[in-house]
């Protein structure tokens, strides 16, 4: 039997790259966002030359109609 190229344990299907399945997993960069990273704000959409407009209570938006 073959063994693992990382920690020398005995594996029962040799692969390719000649890790096991566990030494594959945790050597192999993960496409998962891990929970402790946050996303980033979104981007302030100022364009300049403009004045950004206070909302009041009668004037009607978006979320209102």
């Amino acid at each position: 039997m073959s063994r693992c190229a990382a920690c020398g344990r005995r594996l029962r299907r040799p692969s390719p790259t000649g890790l096991g399945p566990v030494c594959a997993r945790r050597l192999a960069p993960t496409a998962r966002p891990s929970a402790t990273v946050r996303a980033a704000p979104p981007p302030d959409h100022h364009v300049p030359g403009q004045t950004e407009l206070d909302l009041t209570d009668h004037q009607p938006s978006l979320w209102s109609l």
